[in-house]
């Protein structure tokens, strides 16, 4: 018997069932199958698509699109635990967590360690605004809005705080599900700062939107349960407000002592290990990469599932006696949904940068919806055939490729 079979199993610990732990976790079971031992530990047995979110608050008929089992996605060989993780002890190697149903303390002790606990909204961001506004970070938080926006009545109005994806999607699908309410979407910057020129003017122009009433430039500085208050002083009056301007990671990272950065994110290396505990490996919005080769990387599953791969990567080049890989992502679109029947599809360059080209109308809402399935079909193939996931890498001559 070889010694590799000899040696005993590697315990690896996957913290979060989002698109890069659950990506990480398929892509270890199939690569090391004999040689690993896998526990994710995700607060409850279910995959949400975020993604989706803005339409589970909007209609009552989304949630089951949104809503999956855990085991259905995840590979048969690795073992899942509804806990919350409430310290790791890096020098003990050890997660201390709180089980989910039954809410006594127990813990798991592993070699390696995969950060994979995603992020939240930053609704503390203002005074007022964890008291007072609503988010959809979460299935639960989407539910909360849900039932809010079906007691206004008829001219009831909501204020929608933020000028990215998550703001536009949500505006527009509800200027579409329920055209009886008055929106308006308040954002410190332009709507849509991502975009090009040709993208903004067509979502300023699109059927949904045209009816939001727009507040650029206009950063608030506190909720109220009345609305909001403007740096500059002024009310703006709502009977209900969303923050969807920021996100917020979880303080997992910090509160254990590890290396983060000024927002609370796990500062990793190119090969998602973080520098001072090589054990431990970062995927997706809860971690960050220290290199300026990769300052370019928004938090979005179209970064969270490449790096869950290439966490799983850099424990297989450790275990199989290979060097570890660099990571390297180019994007290719910012995709996003103005509401049935209508999307906007924006081009980038490998760096995020849009360019000029846009798909819209219902074009841009059919390559929309196929882009949200494909994002949680990747995480089925990798189940069924470890490494079928590929991503789109820098051309070689700003980068070498990914192995």
């Amino acid at each position: 018997m070889s010694a590799a079979r000899d040696a005993p199993l590697v315990r690896v610990l996957v913290l979060g069932g989002g698109y890069s732990g659950i990506m990480a976790a398929n892509r270890l079971a199939g690569k090391l199958s004999k040689r690993v031992s896998i526990t994710m530990i995700s607060p409850n047995d279910s995959f949400v698509e975020r993604i989706r979110l803005h339409e589970v608050a909007a209609r009552h008929n989304a949630e089951t699109a949104s809503r999956w089992a855990l085991r259905d996605l995840v590979h048969q060989d690795v073992r899942i635990r509804a806990g919350t993780v409430a310290r790791i002890d890096p020098d003990a190697r050890v997660v201390h967590t709180r089980d989910s149903i039954s809410n006594e303390p127990w813990s798991e002790s592993y070699d390696r360690l995969v950060y994979a606990v995603g992020s939240g909204s930053a609704v503390t961001a203002v005074p007022g605004s964890e008291s007072y506004a609503h988010s959809i970070t979460n299935l639960a938080v989407a539910r909360d809005l849900r039932s809010r926006l079906d007691d206004l009545s008829d001219g009831g109005s909501v204020l929608i705080v933020g000028g990215g994806t998550t703001a536009i999607e949500l505006s527009t699908e509800l200027a579409a599900a329920r055209p009886h309410l008055r929106l308006r979407l308040v954002t410190s910057g332009r709507v849509g700062p991502t975009l090009s020129e040709r993208g903004r003017d067509y979502l300023r122009g699109s059927r949904a939107f045209t009816g939001i009433e727009l507040h650029e430039n206009t950063r608030v500085a506190e909720v109220t349960p009345e609305g909001v208050v403007t740096q500059d002083g002024r009310t703006i009056r709502a009977d209900c407000v969303v923050w969807a301007a920021s996100f917020a990671v979880p303080s997992l990272a910090r509160d254990s002592g590890l290396e983060v950065d000024r927002a609370g994110r796990l500062v990793v290396d190119d090969t998602m290990r973080t520098p001072t505990n090589p054990e431990i490996l970062g995927a997706g919005d809860g971690c960050v990469i220290g290199s300026s080769s990769n300052s370019h990387l928004r938090m979005a599953c179209a970064t969270a599932a490449p790096q869950g791969a290439h966490a799983a990567a850099t424990i297989v080049a450790e275990i199989t006696g290979r060097p570890a890989p660099s990571f390297r992502l180019a994007y290719l679109v910012i995709a996003m949904s103005l509401g049935p029947n209508d999307g906007l599809v924006q081009r980038t360059r490998p760096d995020d940068t849009a360019t000029d080209a846009v798909i819209t109308g219902r074009a841009g809402a059919w390559f929309n919806e196929l882009n949200n399935r494909y994002a949680r079909q990747i995480l089925a193939w990798e189940r069924q055939r470890a490494g079928a996931y590929h991503w789109a890498k820098p051309p070689k001559r700003q980068a070498e490729p990914v192995g």
